[in-house]
């Protein structure tokens, strides 16, 4: 059913959900400024401004997520227009992020849980390897309508932000935190590949994605280096400026030289040609 035929049905049954508890209430809520965004003005509380979207926040993020209904949820910018009409949404895409909600359908578990049906006889399993759909929107969400497997969530929360049981979102922040903890992306990719309906990537989600890879390239992990101390500075000019010893090291600082693991029986040859002696470990 089309949510705007739910919100039809609603008010002509008098189901009307009850969102505050006196006209002062209504002046609390507001767009962009207290004074002139207010709710409170006549017709800037219209039924699906208010009652709508709490209806709409209610079947998203607790009916959809306990798997009560299965619905149909698009990129909430642009969705709806029913608020252009109040001051400050001049400049608004979208009311809430809810506005993406287009349809729903009662699904047997929802059936049973209202009490429309006496028993619930859950679908068939999942072939052995198949992977639940989900969505992925230009807004950065991604969408699981059917739930993901404990695995799959795992890795959706290693990348993404969770905000609901079915919708995660992607950010900068949370692309280098699944980097700094040794992540790759292309495990992400691989698994929006195989798992995204169908659909090739948002062009905004694959910009996203190539900003993080292009941060992780910034700064490399060359390993471990070892670090000379000369007596002092003329001593490590003169090492610095040797034509075998120093194309094999780099200076750091005043007294200090910089040589690579592989590097050091050479840079010890040369020393040794300089009249300096560098003792091997034992």
């Amino acid at each position: 059913m089309a949510v705007d035929e739910l919100f039809k049905a609603m008010r002509t049954a008098g189901h009307d959900p009850y969102l505050v508890r006196s006209e002062r209430a209504l002046w609390k809520l507001y767009l962009q400024d207290a004074q002139y965004g207010s709710l409170g003005y006549d017709g800037h509380h219209d039924w699906p401004v208010l009652q709508g979207r709490y209806t709409l926040c209610v079947l998203f993020e607790y009916a959809a997520s306990l798997g009560l209904v299965d619905v149909q949820y698009i990129d909430p910018d642009g969705a709806r227009d029913d608020f252009r009409h109040m001051w400050g949404a001049d400049w608004l895409q979208r009311l809430s992020r809810y506005d993406g909600l287009l349809a729903l359908r009662l699904n047997p578990l929802g059936a049973y849980a209202t009490g429309r049906t006496d028993a619930y006889r859950p679908g068939p399993e999942p072939a052995a390897g198949a992977r639940s759909p989900v969505r992925v929107l230009p807004n950065f969400d991604i969408v699981a309508l059917d739930g993901l497997a404990p695995a799959e969530a795992l890795l959706l929360d290693a990348f993404a932000t969770r905000s609901t049981d079915r919708v995660w979102t992607l950010s900068t922040a949370s692309l280098l935190k699944a980097l700094h903890a040794g992540r790759g992306l292309e495990e992400l990719r691989r698994f929006l590949a195989e798992t995204s309906t169908g659909q090739e990537l948002p062009q905004t989600v694959t910009a996203l994605l190539a900003d993080a890879a292009s941060r992780a390239e910034k700064v490399r992990d060359l390993g471990t280096c070892h670090l000379l101390e000369c007596v002092d500075e003329a001593q490590a000019v003169m090492i610095a400026k040797d034509r075998r010893a120093g194309a094999l090291c780099s200076r750091i600082g005043p007294r200090h030289l910089m040589v690579a693991p592989g590097d050091l029986p050479a840079v010890r040859a040369a020393l040794l040609k300089l009249g300096c002696v560098l003792p091997a470990r034992t």
